[in-house]
């Protein structure tokens, strides 16, 4: 598995979880027994915790983001220069076979 599937897997997965956890606060809220004004209070700063962590959680996807695609250049750069060494040696090869005959 390469490092660009498990942190696309892992970062799935913190969004999932993010998700979950948020329908379930505001399930708990909505379904316990209070009076409205406790459970529109409750729901307010249930909400406004839930936006704080997916501020949290939206910057931890763009660092995630970020070193995923300067890894991708990285190794872009790196077979770039492969493929252009490997044809700058075949082309050599083929000059001295040429000359040669």
């Amino acid at each position: 598995m390469s490092n660009e599937d498990r942190d696309s897997g892992m970062l799935s997965f913190l969004v999932g979880m993010g998700i979950g956890a948020a329908a379930a606060a505001i399930a708990a809220l909505l379904y316990a027994p209070r009076r409205g004004t406790d459970t529109r209070r409750g729901v307010t700063d249930a909400v406004r915790t839930l936006r704080g962590r997916a501020e949290e959680l939206a910057e931890r996807v763009r660092g995630a983001s970020q070193e995923v695609t300067e890894r991708l250049k990285q190794d872009l750069d790196a077979a770039v220069t492969a493929g252009k060494e490997a044809v700058e040696a075949r082309r050599a090869e083929l000059g001295r076979t040429t000359h040669s005959e």
